[in-house]
């Protein structure tokens, strides 16, 4: 085969002159001769400059390389075909020339046609296998470019052979090295599929279709690693067997459960999801959007999804609103919009939407997802409800009422007109809460704060402060106005209320101040209706009062003398006065009422009239009953009546002091540390403090243990109640000054007196009468069967040392 170009030889011979006569036969035969060596090391040296087609090799060559190793060299590095030309045949030198796979072997002397025929075999041999090797370099990059490996199974044979591609698809830690003919193909797969995946091969083997088996590897690196096989039976040989590719599959199994996780996720959402197409047309919706707006998918499908649903995109619109939103480097949107329901029924939905771009960075699909929100903007109203509202009367509390005068007070501002504030407290709330328990309490306040709602007119505003607090806000009205809604609020408040099973009477006493005479701004205006309030309060209560400056001065007095009386306590300002208790028979001491009184280092000798309320009010009332009852023990303990007794010892307690949780276990720690007897000890109440029948038995209960005697004091100006008196421990009866004050000269006090004695009498109950001034008096009382009294006739309340005098003067 002669080529376009002369044939490119190279002649390797060590005798010059066969080397030159061979090189002219050739060239006569039109070959090229581009190079004549004479020893294996110089062709090996030479071969890479002179690529040649084809190498004549001589055997026997000077030099240590001879030409089996010189050709050897050459095959190996560079591919080139070697003819050998050589006198010798022996079966030592044949077998090492053919190791070196030569593409000829002549026996000098050859004949020209002969090396000619050789040649151009050679030649052609050559070219076959660079078309196969090729052909096998495209095959097998082609099957490096589709990761896929080449594999033979043959029945009978455990170990299949492989090519290289097969490792990359086992991975290189699960074969042996490329080309082992003794690597297991079965035991590269896992012995859960093995069984499956050999039954599949012999399946194969016994039919000509091809077939497709899928199965896991036995790869020991814990994630899960699949592999897909194509394979199909083969005859060309005496023996059948199965041939076929393999392909890792594992990220295609990774993508496929995605998917079906993805599959999972969109069809139980709770979350309504739709899909899209790049004009906004519905392709898909999932369960949840069915349920949400009643839309099966149908019915929603083609639809544009705005329209679909009916939502307003803003002036810009759902066109401009989706161009921008895929113009978006990030292609997503979230936001609450209105949607309708397939009835036409609005609800507000949160709203997630995504960009999906196709491989050109088009959009391809919108996946929206939103839920409906409508329960979430129910809680939010309940919570903005709760956070502005006082939750036991549902009125506003002072967070929204804050706010509402402030915008009051800006509007009356602006159009240069009054606004009216009415500050209202409830008179002796306390006193109902602490004695009747908070449950009654609590609803009383209900009942009160509906009564207020109904009194005002729809532009009122009524808030509640807090405890028995309320205000009441009114824009653009005259003081007249505030002076008859005054009016009309405490008529409401004071109308009797039934609570279970009794009935309850409370009055109020409301402070008014007015925008702008009194208040610039909200704190002023506040701060002025409370002194009013206050004010009201200190004037008998059940009333109304309008702000004045001189009530500021009371106020800031009224402030001065509570914390003047905290301070008093702390600092011994206070002292005790005892005024005597006698028996009336033969006007014997048999006991002291201790009545604190507080001497104030600036002001002087300061009443208790003035004093008690702020304290009962501001809650020092606590300490200062605890003072008081700890220094009587300790002044009247060792004072002794005519008969050698210890004194008795009478001391008023609050109704607030006596509902307190450690009532019982302050007394007892007061009587431990002073040293004074139990038995000696008369604690006062009031009849109010005895309205919480179960809280009051179980104190009474744990007194009278402990030696200690109750007594009712100003009995019959309070709460009267026989089923009181006839269930609770009650040792002694104190009648108020008021039902004798006018005896002997009106009868009626009389009637009103043998009533008491016949009732404390049947309940074995003592009496004794406070405020007797005159010596008829104590005769009349002594003959209507009261057994004690005490007043200005034997003795006006003294301090401890006249105290002594007194008994002294008295044995």
């Amino acid at each position: 085969m002669i080529a376009d170009k002369p044939i490119n030889l190279m002649l390797v011979e060590d005798e010059r002159v066969v080397a030159f006569d061979l090189k002219n036969q050739l060239q006569s035969l039109g070959y090229r001769v581009g190079a004549m060596v004479g020893s294996g090391e110089q062709a090996v040296r030479q071969v890479a400059d002179v690529a040649p087609d084809l190498v004549l090799m001589d055997i026997h060559l000077e030099g240590d390389m001879d030409g089996v190793e010189a050709a050897t060299e050459i095959q190996a590095r560079h591919r080139i075909p070697v003819i050998y030309l050589t006198a010798f045949a022996e079966d030592d030198t044949l077998r090492r020339a053919l190791d070196s796979r030569p593409f000829g072997y002549l026996v000098k002397p050859w004949d020209v046609r002969e090396l000619h025929a050789s040649i151009q075999m050679a030649l052609a041999r050559r070219e076959v296998e660079v078309a196969v090797e090729r052909s096998e370099l495209r095959l097998k990059l082609a099957l490096e470019a589709a990761a896929l490996g080449v594999f033979e199974w043959q029945p009978g044979q455990p170990r299949s052979p492989g090519d290289g591609g097969t490792a990359a698809v086992f991975g290189e830690g699960s074969l042996v090295a490329e080309g082992d003919r003794e690597a297991s193909f079965l035991a590269r797969v896992n012995p859960d599929d093995r069984e499956r995946v050999a039954a599949g091969l012999q399946a194969a083997l016994l039919s000509d279709d091809a077939r497709r088996i899928e199965f896991r590897t036995a790869r020991d690196n814990g994630e899960p690693h699949y592999i897909e096989a194509h394979v199909k039976a083969h005859a060309s040989r005496p023996v059948r067997r199965v041939v076929g590719v393999l392909q890792d599959v594992t990220e295609r199994h990774k993508i496929e459960e995605r998917l079906r996780q993805s599959s999972v996720v969109f069809h139980t959402a709770a979350e309504a999801i739709l899909i899209a197409d790049g004009e906004r047309r519905v392709c898909a919706v999932n369960p949840a959007f069915t349920r949400i707006t009643a839309y099966n998918e149908a019915e929603a499908r083609g639809f544009d999804v705005d329209v679909l649903l009916r939502i307003q995109r803003g002036e810009q619109g759902s066109a401009a609103f989706f161009a921008e939103l895929a113009a978006n480097p990030d292609g997503y949107w979230q936001g609450e919009v209105i949607c309708r329901r397939r009835g036409g029924e609005p609800f507000p939905a949160w709203q997630s939407l995504s960009v999906v771009h196709d491989a050109q960075g088009r959009v391809g699909n919108y996946v929206i997802a939103f839920s409906d929100v409508s329960e979430m903007h129910v809680v939010e109203e309940k919570l903005h409800h709760l956070a502005h509202h006082d939750p036991l009367t549902g009125l506003p509390n002072r967070l929204l009422f804050d706010d509402r005068i402030e915008q009051t007070i800006e509007l009356a501002r602006r159009s240069q007109q009054h606004c009216l504030l009415l500050f209202l407290d409830l008179d002796s709330f306390k006193v109902v809460n602490d004695t009747l328990g908070h449950v009654v309490g609590d609803e009383l306040l209900r009942i009160v704060a509906g009564r207020l709602r109904g009194a005002l007119r729809g532009t009122d505003t009524i808030a509640r402060l807090g405890g028995d607090e309320f205000v009441v806000l009114t824009g653009s009205s005259s003081p007249e106005y505030a002076a008859e809604l005054a009016g009309k609020i405490l008529q409401t408040v004071s109308a009797p209320i039934r609570l279970g099973r009794e009935g309850i009477t409370v009055s109020g006493s409301i402070g008014i101040a007015v925008y702008p005479e009194d208040g610039g701004d909200r704190h002023a205006l506040m701060r002025a209706a409370d002194i009013a309030m206050y004010s009201a309060k200190a004037a008998g209560r059940n009333r109304y009062q309008f702000y004045s400056p001189e009530m500021a001065e009371r106020s800031n007095e009224r402030l001065n003398l509570e914390q003047g009386l905290r301070r008093a306590i702390e600092e011994d300002q206070l002292l005790l006065h005892y005024q005597p208790q006698v028996e009336l028979a033969d006007g014997r001491i048999v006991g002291v009422e201790a009545l604190v009184r507080w001497n104030h280092p600036q002001h002087g000798m300061i009443p208790p009239v003035r004093f008690i309320p702020v304290a009962e009010e501001s809650g020092v009332i606590d300490s200062l009953g605890r003072w008081v009852l700890e220094r009587a023990c300790r002044e009247v303990a060792g004072l002794r009546q005519r008969s050698g007794e210890q004194l008795r010892l009478a001391v008023n307690v609050s109704a607030r002091e006596f509902m307190r949780e450690d009532f019982i276990a302050s007394v007892l720690a007061t009587l431990a540390q002073t040293g004074f007897p139990a038995a000696a000890l008369e604690l006062e109440i009031t009849e109010s403090t005895l309205q919480t029948i179960e809280r009051s038995m179980e104190i009474l209960a744990a007194l009278k243990q402990h030696g200690i005697a109750v007594s009712i004091d100003d009995f019959g100006t309070g709460y009267s109640s026989l089923s009181v008196l006839r269930d609770l421990p009650i040792d002694r009866i104190k009648i108020d000054r008021s039902f004798i004050i006018h005896l002997p000269e009106r009868r009626e006090g009389m009637a009103i007196i043998e009533a008491i004695v016949a009732l404390a009498s049947s309940l074995g109950m003592e009496i004794i009468v406070e405020g007797i001034e005159r010596r008829e008096q104590a005769t009349l009382l002594l003959g209507l069967g009261c057994g004690g009294g005490q007043g200005y006739l034997f003795s006006r309340p003294v301090p401890h040392p006249q105290l002594l005098d007194l008994l002294a003067g008295t044995d």
